[in-house]
């Protein structure tokens, strides 16, 4: 005959992810039980077609108003479980028994109802007996049978034990009475006749719990064969000091082993252990405690060491919060002395950090890792002795400075500002605690709030920095108001000037290269300049150099001669006059790459020349000879829509613009006169003359502030030879300009604000 087994099973079906399900079944067979169990754990399931349906159980009884839930399963021809199945239910006489979607199975009135589950075609069916109201199926009132715990997850050799749980009708407890225990893979886990387990191989069952009554309450085992692992791999105690050592299963988070290990010392004179794993120190020596479970033998080294008389923190616990910049490690060690004054390293320390988000220990280093900002303790617990607790304060680990450059006149004042930063460069606040510095207060001065004072011509180095060691720092520049071009050291060379002493200039770059058309950036730090220092063939390249002459750099090196250089208004590029094969055009470069290609903006026949780059950075002025003769041309910053910007018929050069967007240049008083204007032409107006000059305009520019304008005059001195007048000019009604006292035969072709 056939065995019948009636109950529920738990499985878990592997899919994508592991899910678990709960569902009813009855097995007709052990056989099919084992069937069962293997199916489920697929990593996958393939689209399959069923070939038989089974329900569980075969019949049922139920009283009025109860409910059972039935177990339909769809089998493909190979009899593997087909997990994903979908089943619809159908009622013989919904008046008698009522099924829900899930299976619920209702009696509504006594009789005999047919319930069937279907899925592709094939179905099966069972019998329903509905009667009287009856206090219970399970007898003497039990209602329900469960097992506790539901289910179990278990390593090879382990124990365990499984409590029935009997409940009422109204969800009270019952009663249990007798239970019959079994085992569906008895190879897996075997069971006694009070619910304990033990594990004996790797696989899954199922037990079964059944009443007298026929009820079954079911609980899935799962049998792993795991590595397993000590707690520490070293435990160091004192005499009678005490330490637990557990036996655990790393593939299951850890979990400790409780039941069925066997723990022995391999010397009970230095060490013995508890059947619990606790492990106790005898006398100094050293041992090894040895775990065993189903086969597997694990060991931790075990030293007992002298009685400790004293011990002695580094750092001193007393000295006050330890700062701790983010990301810094601090070491942190206990030394312990026995009674006969030796050293004791191997004495056992339990270190604890307040707070693990603000900082981490590492044992092994013994040193404390800054993770966040804010304050923790750490904290060293010997036996024997009160715990040495050292405050912690985690502080910003950089110092972050609103400029790293910045430029002043003598005289000039002006403010930085500097903040502390978190591990991310993200502010962190201010600090009151910053120390300013100046490595050339001479130069600059700087107090203790940040504010700075230029002294004098030159740099100086601004630092702040924290009472714990970060830092930051800025290049502090003291620039004159105005460059000029002069020979008066031999070769030309850059020099400085204040508009206030303009005749007293001081030399930024005056070596044995020509160099020529500085141009001051927007912010004043660097100088962008023409010079023949590094060519053999005396060809004139492109430099940067800082403001106080250091740092020179060369921007680029090409056939024949590049000069004149506009910075944009963002410093990040350079306008420039290049000459290729003779004829001058106009190019763009970056200022900062050191491999940077020049990008022409004109290619005009004629040549183009002297360009000049707007305030809002948006457009070029420049001179070009497209038309026979120089004019006053406009293009994009990128060299598209080139005009013409004036519409007079005489020589014009030039152009630079004031820092209101005006445009200034020169033209000639009438063709062919010796006499120049200065014009001032607003955007979209026509141009005005602010004065005149009796000799032609060599070079022009007007002051930051356009209150004035500095310029150089020319005129042919023969032999080759050009004689300069250099001329500083208020725009003020009825101001007089100031002639700057050159020397004799000085040559002198550029002054520039």
């Amino acid at each position: 005959m056939t065995k019948r087994y009636s109950g529920t099973i738990f499985f878990e079906l592997i899919s994508r992810q592991r899910v678990p399900i709960i569902v009813s079944a009855s097995v007709y067979s052990a056989a099919r039980a084992t069937a069962l169990l293997m199916c489920v754990g697929a990593s996958s399931v393939r689209a399959q077609s069923v070939a038989e349906v089974q329900v569980a159980p075969q019949t049922l009884t139920l009283g009025v108003g109860q409910k059972q839930t039935i177990f339909a399963a769809a089998f493909d021809r190979s009899g593997n479980l087909i997990s994903n199945a979908r089943f619809t239910f159908w009622t013989s006489d919904s008046s008698i028994a009522r099924v829900q979607t899930d299976g619920t199975v209702t009696g509504v009135k006594p009789g005999l109802a047919k319930i069937e589950a279907r899925t592709q075609g094939r179905r099966a069916s069972l019998a329903v007996l509905v009667g009287d109201a009856a206090p219970g199926a399970g007898g003497h009132g039990v209602a329900a049978l469960t097992l506790q715990p539901a289910s179990l997850r278990l390593v090879l050799g382990e124990t365990a034990k499984l409590e029935p749980r009997a409940l009422k009708d109204d969800g009270s407890p019952a009663e249990v009475g007798r239970v019959t225990w079994k085992s569906l893979r008895p190879d897996v886990v075997a069971v006694d006749s009070t619910g304990a387990l033990l594990a004996r191989g790797a696989g899954r069952s199922i037990i079964q719990a059944a009443l007298p009554s026929g009820m079954v309450a079911t609980a899935p085992v799962e049998v792993e064969a795991v590595d397993l692992a000590l707690s520490q791999p070293k435990v160091v105690v004192g005499p009678n000091e005490l330490d637990t050592l557990a036996l655990l299963v790393p593939s299951q988070s850890n979990r400790v082993m409780t039941e069925g290990v066997v723990w022995q010392s391999t010397d009970t004179n230095v060490a013995r252990i508890g059947p619990t794993g606790i492990v106790q120190g005898v006398t100094p020596g050293s041992a090894e405690i040895v775990a065993w479970l189903a086969g597997q033998e694990r060991r931790a080294a075990v030293v007992v060491h002298k009685p400790v008389r004293a011990i002695v923190v580094t750092p001193r616990t007393s000295a006050g919060p330890i700062v701790l910049p983010l990301d810094k490690k601090h070491k942190f060690t206990i030394a312990a002395e026995a009674v006969d004054s030796t050293p004791i390293p191997e004495i056992a320390v339990a270190w604890e950090v307040g707070d693990s988000n603000i900082a981490a220990f590492d044992r092994a280093t013994s040193e404390l890792l800054a993770k966040a900002i804010g304050t923790t303790s750490l904290t060293a617990h010997v036996n024997g002795f009160p715990p040495a607790t050292w405050a912690i304060q985690v502080v910003p680990g950089a110092v972050r400075m609103d400029r790293a450059r910045l430029a002043l006149s003598p005289g000039e004042h002006s403010t930085l500002k500097a903040t502390l930063a978190d591990q991310e460069g993200k502010p962190a606040g201010s600090s009151t605690t910053l120390t300013w510095k100046s490595d050339h207060p001479d130069v600059v001065s700087v107090d203790q709030q940040g504010s700075v004072e230029a002294r004098g011509f030159g740099r100086a180095k601004i630092s702040a920095a924290t009472s714990w060691g970060a830092a930051a720092d800025a290049d502090a520049f003291v620039v004159g108001d105005m460059l000029a071009v002069s020979n008066r050291s031999g070769k030309l060379g850059i020099y400085q000037a204040l508009a206030s002493k303009p005749d007293s200039l001081v030399a930024i770059l005056a070596d044995s290269g020509a160099n020529v058309d500085p141009a001051l950036s927007p912010d004043r730090t660097r100088i962008a300049f023409s010079s023949t220092r590094g060519s053999s063939e005396g060809n004139y390249d492109l430099y940067i150099m800082d403001a106080d002459g250091s740092n020179v750099r060369r921007v680029l090196s090409a056939p024949g001669n590049d000069g004149q250089p506009a910075w944009t208004t963002d410093g990040a590029r350079l306008v420039f006059t290049g000459s290729r094969e003779g004829v001058p055009q106009i190019f763009s470069i970056s200022a900062d790459s050191a491999d940077a290609t020049p990008v022409a903006l004109t290619t005009s026949a004629g040549g183009n020349q002297n360009p000049a780059v707007s305030p809002d950075g948006r457009n070029i002025a420049f001179v070009s000879i497209r038309d026979g003769a120089p004019r006053i041309y406009r293009m994009a910053l990128d060299g598209s829509g080139q005009a013409r910007a004036t519409t007079g018929t005489l020589r014009e050069g030039t152009p630079e613009f004031f820092s209101n967007g005006d445009l200034a240049f020169g033209v000639e008083k009438k063709k062919g006169s010796r006499e120049w204007r200065v014009m001032r032409m607003p955007e979209g107006a026509a141009p005005v003359a602010l004065f005149e000059t009796d000799q032609p305009l060599v070079s022009l520019s007007p002051s930051r502030d356009g209150e004035r304008v500095v310029f150089v005059t020319g005129r042919d001195a023969g032999k080759g030879r050009t004689e300069y007048r250099a001329w500083l000019r208020g725009l003020a009604l009825g101001a007089q300009p100031i002639q700057l006292k050159l020397r004799p035969d000085e040559q002198f072709p550029t002054a520039t604000f």
